[in-house]
């Protein structure tokens, strides 16, 4: 039988685990851990609110919303800001299934108990934009629309690569008609619903971006095989950690932090290999090239996410090794890593 201090500890482990597998979109394995989080603490509504928003990703959306509530029932007598939380993602869920004066009421609940709810600003006008519909259409919507199940999770997967002015992000869904896909970029969100064949939705909720960007000059294409966003960053230079993140610092790759620093797109690298023989520190970019472009999804990962987190000072191929895990910043003897604002 666990002691207490080893019953927290495990929480703990296991809580970082499970935020680590979500910031990486391993929403299978964030599902498992904040699963086992709440078996370990079944009146915990930090861990239950965690599940929802995993739940959401993954388009469980009745899931989604027997956490949000079973968390609003645990929260009666608890904190102001956990108790708006717990509001705000069950208006979340609402809005997504299509119930949105139901949504609107507890979005303004949380705005009561905290105005300053992250995302609540996005989220409160996006639905009411949906609000002005008949009465009888909303009554309509709400019985007749399917909710997105677990099927079309499968139906579509999405990944993210990033150059110094824009975020590249490719669902990979093949033909989409143009009619069939909502597409709404916001400062520090993005919302995207596709039609499927089947009759389901695919839906992707990206709040809060890790940073910020410019949603007039964002854009998207609908390519046979998938569809590719691009995100106009507003701070261009800076390097995204994450996709999604409400504390990601984000860095400059610049020349004093590493003498391999120079900012780098590994998905272009893949179609820029020269015919000419490298040399020097020409040829060990020429061989990172070669490897990234013959590599697995998880090889690739891994020397995308080790890149990115050791400031251009670490360049790993062993998912099983950084997957788990923020890389350390390592720069060459007789240098010193500063962030690009010191």
């Amino acid at each position: 039988m666990l002691s207490l201090s080893d019953s927290t500890k495990k929480s703990a482990d296991l809580y970082a685990k499970a935020n680590d597998a979500f910031f990486d979109d391993d929403y299978d394995e964030a599902l498992n851990l904040f699963t086992e989080l709440v078996n370990l603490e079944p009146e915990n509504a930090e861990f239950l609110l965690k599940r929802c928003q995993v739940h959401q990703k993954m388009n469980h959306l009745e899931c989604a919303l027997q956490d949000a509530e079973k968390a609003l029932k645990l929260l009666k007598q608890g904190s102001r800001s956990l108790l708006a939380r717990a509001h705000l993602q069950t208006g979340i869920t609402l809005h997504r299934l299509g119930r949105f004066h139901e949504a609107q009421k507890h979005l303004e609940q949380s705005k009561e108990l905290n105005p300053n709810e992250k995302t609540l600003v996005t989220w409160l006008r996006k639905n009411t934009e949906k609000l002005p519909k008949k009465v009888e259409e909303e009554i309509k919507t709400e019985i007749n629309t399917p909710a997105p199940v677990a099927s079309a999770k499968a139906a579509a997967r999405h990944e993210w690569f990033q150059n110094d002015n824009f975020i590249t992000i490719e669902v990979f869904i093949k033909k989409v008609k143009p009619e069939d896909v909502t597409l709404d970029f916001f400062e520090n969100s993005l919302s995207l619903t596709v039609k499927l064949t089947n009759g389901s939705h695919y839906s992707l909720e990206l709040e809060p971006l890790a940073h910020k960007i410019l949603p007039k000059e964002s854009t998207y294409q609908i390519l046979s095989t998938k569809i590719e966003i691009k995100l106009k960053k507003e701070m261009p230079g800076i390097m995204w950690g994450a996709l999604e993140s409400e504390d990601d610092q984000g860095f400059k790759m610049n020349t004093a932090t590493a003498s391999s620093s120079k900012t780098k797109d590994w998905n272009k690298l893949t179609r820029e290999i020269e015919d000419e023989k490298p040399e020097g520190e020409q040829a060990l970019n020429a061989l990172f090239q070669q490897i990234y472009r013959d590599a697995d999804p998880d090889t690739k990962r891994a020397m995308m996410k080790s890149f990115i987190e050791s400031n251009g000072t670490c360049l790993s191929t062993n998912w099983a090794e950084v997957g788990s895990k923020k890389t350390e910043i390592k720069p060459p003897e007789g240098m010193i890593a500063k962030k690009f604002d010191e």
